[in-house]
């Protein structure tokens, strides 16, 4: 009888402590490192001066999670995005959907003619690390 109450008592603490970490450790260990590319025929539109390139991580239900902004980027660009990138790391999951923008105007949600973006089809784990991302869509 106590043995059984005792493993019930350790199971349900364990149970509790892993509902209680694992949000904590998601944020803590958050890195997805990978490569930035860009398709020939847009090259040159990313060529410009000021130009900047948003790495944005999207969890399963597309709220943004964590941003990574790179001024002047030469293609391909290698990333990291670290537990520093999370802006909302209470709405963090275990996998994310990663897309990448191009402008000039420096203003992330803002699609305007000269922007590119790209987008990984399938989701990544928070832990990923050989991202390949295409920037292939232009602005209409």
């Amino acid at each position: 009888m106590k043995k059984t109450l005792f493993l019930l008592f350790f199971l349900g603490f364990f149970v509790l402590s892993a509902y209680l970490l694992y949000p904590l450790a998601l944020r803590t260990f958050f890195l997805v490192k990978g490569t930035a590319e860009i398709t020939s025929e847009l090259a040159d539109r990313a060529a410009r001066p000021n130009t900047m390139l948003f790495l944005v991580a999207r969890n399963e239900g597309g709220v943004p999670v964590a941003v990574k902004k790179i001024i002047n980027p030469v293609f391909p660009v290698n990333f990291q995005m670290t537990p520093s990138n999370l802006i909302l790391p209470d709405v963090l999951t275990k996998k994310i959907y990663l897309e990448a923008f191009v402008n000039n105007h420096g203003k992330l949600g803002v699609f305007r003619h000269g922007d590119l973006m790209g987008s990984l089809k399938s989701p990544l784990f928070v832990f990923g690390k050989k991202a390949v991302i295409t920037i292939d869509t232009p602005a209409k």
